[in-house]
């Protein structure tokens, strides 16, 4: 990845910072959707610069900052992010595109979806499904038991086909080397490293 774009979430009292990661995350998902291959692909990959995750103390934190990191600039430029984020111009502030700077790259990592359980309600009714002799609230309280409050980092998002609330939780891993593959159209990816800087 030898380019990206750095937006920064600036907020404003009418968008708290969550709620703004949301709007922001859908138009970046929009544009991503409408920039995807025939295999629901692309070739943007984002980062979270300020992502912290300390499951021990049970804190995590998305920051305030996104990169969008490209091989080229022509696909950076094509995205036409300042498009997207139209909306959202008084909250955000969005650098050019610029060219990684390799010597001050600390390491790689890989951000992906990480799929969770963690809407009791849903497991539950998922449950009495199967095993009719359990009463809805019984399997409500033993799923909330086993349920983690905030395993991950998470964007709360809203589902473009049915509505459905749901999160996005985000895992962050290191890498040794960089690799390039694909990436998902939320900019996600097990596999294709991101450089630190």
């Amino acid at each position: 990845m030898k380019h990206y774009i750095e937006i920064t979430l600036t907020g404003s009292p009418d968008f708290p910072l969550y709620h703004l990661w949301s709007k922001l995350y859908t138009q970046l998902h929009l544009a991503l959707v409408e920039n995807r291959d025939a295999s629901d692909q692309v070739n943007i990959g984002v980062s979270f610069p300020e992502y912290y995750f300390n499951e021990e103390k049970g804190m995590d934190f998305l920051g305030t900052k996104l990169r969008l990191f490209a091989e080229d600039e022509t696909s950076l430029q094509k995205i036409d992010i300042q498009k997207w984020f139209v909306r959202l111009n008084d909250c955000i502030h969005i650098t050019p595109v610029c060219r990684v700077p390799l010597n001050e790259i600390t390491g790689y990592a890989t951000f992906s979806r990480k799929h969770i359980k963690s809407n009791a309600e849903r497991l539950a009714r998922r449950q009495m499904k199967r095993h009719k002799d359990l009463s809805f609230h019984e399997t409500v309280q033993r799923y909330q038991k086993n349920l983690a409050k905030s395993p991950l980092p998470f964007i709360q998002l809203e589902s473009l086909t049915n509505s459905h609330p749901f999160k996005l939780f985000i895992e962050k891993k290191p890498a040794i080397n960089a690799s390039l593959k694909v990436f998902t159209t939320y900019g996600l990816s097990a596999e294709s490293t991101i450089p630190e800087f």
